[in-house]
């Protein structure tokens, strides 16, 4: 049985901050770190051998430790081996021979209560195979794509099937997107819908000019910002083909993008083309821990996305007392009924542009009642949720896994 204070968890993704993405997936970071207050976190996020190749041509000087120290966390950075683009619902087998030492050398320690991971596949095939060999719980937390994207190619989305129907939990950030996995065949009693939590030390409502001064950004004109990964999914295209119709209308505003990605040479270049070059600002990636000022110095958070589970961005401007603008996709119609949020249909630059130009004309502000839940209640529910699991393994031995020395040692 679990103690209040000791769950030990395993967590296993490569949606998680490395050397090469220092910016990815920060939310993994801060959920492990608000549960590693209280409990023994180990982490293992693969880096892709292409990913580390790219970033070593880079920084050829640069060291790359394969396990390193990040605030109370132990991570461990394997390299993922794959073939691109090439046989993607065999990447569950990839991963498994690719992180077998790494996973035979934290086992020699103390065994995990539960195997934590994020993302349906490959990370969770892998995390499901490893539980169950262990005899121990998995929860596989789903991140949107994976479920709404990847789950359209048959063969992907029977691997997907399979990892979420053989977990003994599944979190789906929302309603929409627990309907979806419960679509995949999966029992609704273990699909938990837990909305991920926003750190409060960091996103919290602030003066607007303040933040603009420090940001050494325009304090009398309207300001518009996007953040996020620059990839087709998001909908960029459409954003700025709604600005320059808001420029046509003579509104004067500044949309600050961001991130990077394989999109922004591109995107640098429609600006221009669209005379956009004095509405929008390309800021470049920004630490996670230093976006809070900006989300305070906007008018206006905007997320024209094409598909989504409901991202952090809207959270975390919510939480910074900021409106926002977005696509009527995913769950984000589940924490747009308030008035500081306006809803769009996808790949509409005309409706974006109206919605945009009401939001500026018309500001409205974010009631307390609205703003999300903390980080600390997140990783308090997921927390829970382990040791529902671990209690009810252990009420019902015959439900539990033994594991396999022979497998295990088949695969050192």
């Amino acid at each position: 049985m679990l103690s209040e204070v000791d769950v030990r968890l395993l967590f296993l993704s490569n949606e998680f901050p490395n050397l090469c993405e220092p910016t990815k997936a920060t939310f993994n970071y801060d959920l492990l770190s608000a549960l590693a207050c209280e409990h023994e976190i180990t982490v293992i996020s693969p880096i892709s051998w292409w990913d580390e190749l790219r970033a070593r041509c880079r920084h050829p000087f640069r060291p790359w430790p394969s396990v390193r120290q990040v605030g109370r966390l132990v991570v461990h950075h394997p390299r993922f081996y794959y073939t691109p683009g090439r046989l993607r619902h065999r990447y569950g087998t990839f991963l498994w021979w690719s992180l077998r030492r790494t996973i035979s050398r934290i086992l020699r320690g103390p065994r995990p209560d539960c195997i934590l991971s994020y993302w349906a596949h490959p990370d969770g095939e892998v995390a499901v195979r490893l539980a169950r060999l262990l005899g121990i719980p998995s929860v596989v937390m789903v991140g949107g794509s994976d479920v709404l994207l990847l789950a359209r190619d048959s063969r992907r989305q029977e691997c997907i099937r399979r990892v979420l129907q053989q977990a003994d939990a599944v979190v789906a950030v929302s309603g929409d997107l627990a309907d979806r996995v419960a679509a995949l065949g999966v029992a609704r009693r273990r699909v938990h819908v837990l909305r991920r939590g926003v750190d409060e030390t960091l996103f919290s409502p602030g003066d607007r000019k303040a933040a603009r001064l420090r940001l050494a950004l325009p304090v009398d004109r309207r300001l518009l910002l996007w953040v996020g990964r620059m990839v087709p999914v998001k909908g960029l295209d459409t954003l700025l083909a709604a600005c320059e119709l808001l420029r046509q209308r003579g509104q004067d505003f500044q949309l600050c993008l961001i991130g990077d990605g394989p999109l922004l040479a591109s995107l640098e270049a429609e600006v221009r083309q669209r005379g956009l070059s004095d509405h929008v600002k390309f800021i470049g990636p920004i630490a996670h821990d230093q976006l809070g000022p900006w989300f305070q110095a906007a008018d206006v958070t905007v997320l024209p996305s094409r598909s989504e589970g409901i991202p952090n961005v809207l959270l975390e401007s919510l939480a910074c007392g900021t409106p926002f603008v977005a696509s009527s996709v995913g769950g984000i119609p589940e924490i747009a009924d308030h008035t500081a949020a306006r809803l769009v249909p996808p790949n509409d630059p005309q409706q974006l542009a109206a919605a945009l130009e009401a939001a500026l004309d018309s500001p409205t502000g974010v009631a307390e009642a609205d703003r999300p839940h903390t980080l600390q209640q997140f990783a308090g529910r997921v927390a829970d949720l382990v040791r529902t699991l671990e209690c009810s393994r252990t009420s019902c031995p015959e439900s539990r896994h033994e594991p396999s020395k022979l497998a295990l040692q088949a695969d050192k």
